[in-house]
């Protein structure tokens, strides 16, 4: 009997651990099923959005351009290696002296030098008439120093290497001043004495040199390319899409480059010259303003106005812009790469899922904590993808900067408040 009762305990045990563990694991899925439950609903949302952010979309074209001015080339002279005397673009009057050529290089730098070093000496001058004077606000001078250094790294990442000099004299000069500012000891004396004495001694050597001359007033412009007066200035409005394109096509007279000692250019309107497609060509009226980008270089953009606009030739036209912006950046040019702006849209960027359409307005839903707004939109430009809107009058009712913009969600309407 004791061993009956003995085996009824053992099964009875087993049966009791068997519907413990079986509680276990009920209360184990509860938990999970809990926190499952708590996660999804924390991160929940009956809703997708997007911030409405501020975007400039333009409609654009590239193409190469041929640079035309009212230029009178400047006959060499004499030859040999050819230094500026002015910067290319500047104005001069007839008889002044825009370059020197010498019998040799080292001639050429030895005169460089000479440049250089007079620039020093006034440098170093006006520096020893400036120790002792002391300011106890230097913020101006750290702001003057950033910003120098701010516009040296602009030049480099341009590669605009005529400008590097200048930058770096800049930002010496600024570092010099904070230097005396904050009671530095600067003794200029002895850089000026060795100044003094390289210059003498560059100055005892004879430099042969022929000085070229301004034969009448005008810009200068310190090289010759190969193409001046390939197409006469006055010629330029009458020009044809055929003719254009012949021009674009054209090679540089290379006999040129050793006939004249650069050019000068009277008239500072100067013309742009190019061919696009004719459907581009359409949207431009005589007189517009067109921002134009010389792509390969550093010249800044700039606005030109449409001067001509030319026939259909196999789905092309030629379009010649006029611009009366110089400098020597603008001096330099001839063939390039640009790109044309025919328009530019800026405003709020709305994916066009978003968009939608009550009683006639077209619009957009947008969550306002956990309420659904209806927002108006007025678009300016629309792709397949997304639409450009703004709010000229700023009117209420229209989408804001920053809005959260409803691009996924159902049976939405003004008003609802979301889960």
């Amino acid at each position: 009997m004791a061993e009956v009762e003995k085996k009824d305990n053992v099964v009875k045990f087993k049966k009791g651990k068997k519907n413990l563990n079986f509680l276990y694991a009920a209360i184990a899925v509860f938990v999970v099923a809990y926190f499952v439950v708590l996660l999804f609903r924390i991160n929940y949302k009956p809703v997708k959005t997007e911030i409405a952010l501020q975007k400039t979309v333009s409609e654009a074209s590239l193409t190469d351009a041929f640079i035309v001015r009212d230029e009178y080339p400047v006959e060499a002279s004499a030859s040999g290696t050819l230094v500026p005397l002015v910067e290319d673009g500047k104005r001069v009057a007839s008889g002044d002296a825009v370059a020197v050529v010498f019998d040799n290089e080292e001639s050429a730098k030895v005169y460089n030098e000479i440049q250089s070093v007079k620039e020093d000496i006034a440098y170093y001058s006006s520096l020893q008439n400036r120790v002792g004077v002391q300011t106890s606000d230097i913020t101006p001078l750290d702001e003057r120093i950033y910003s120098a250094c701010t516009e040296f790294v602009e030049a480099v990442n341009k590669g605009s290497v005529g400008s590097y000099g200048e930058c770096e004299e800049k930002i010496r000069n600024a570092m010099t001043s904070r230097q005396l500012a904050t009671g530095s000891l600067i003794d200029p004396s002895k850089k000026l004495e060795k100044l003094n004495s390289r210059l003498s001694e560059l100055e005892s050597k004879k430099l042969g040199y022929n000085t070229i001359k301004a034969p009448h007033p005008g810009c200068y412009i310190s090289l010759a390319d190969g193409y001046e007066n390939t197409v006469k200035y006055n010629d330029v409005m009458s020009l044809s899409t055929a003719q254009v394109i012949e021009l674009l096509n054209s090679q540089p007279d290379k006999s040129k480059l050793d006939k004249y000692m650069g050019k000068l250019f009277d008239d500072f309107n100067w013309y742009i010259l190019c061919v696009i497609d004719y459907d581009n060509a359409v949207k431009l009226k005589i007189g517009d303003s067109v921002k134009i980008e010389f792509t390969m270089t550093t010249a800044s953009p700039l606005k030109a106005k449409v001067a001509l606009i030319g026939e259909n030739v196999d789905g092309k036209a030629a379009v010649v812009f006029k611009s009366n912006l110089m400098s020597r950046e603008y001096s330099s040019l001839r063939k390039e790469q640009i790109r044309i702006t025919f328009s530019e849209y800026d405003g709020f960027e709305i994916s066009n899922k978003a968009i939608r359409e009550v009683d006639g307005q077209k619009g957009v839903y947008v969550q306002s904590g956990n309420i659904v707004e209806f927002k108006k939109i007025n678009i300016l430009y629309s792709d397949n993808e997304i639409s450009i809107c703004n709010n000229p009058e700023n009117k209420s009712g229209f989408v804001e900067l920053y809005d959260e913009i409803i691009v996924e969600g159902t049976d939405l309407y003004d008003g609802k408040v979301l889960d």
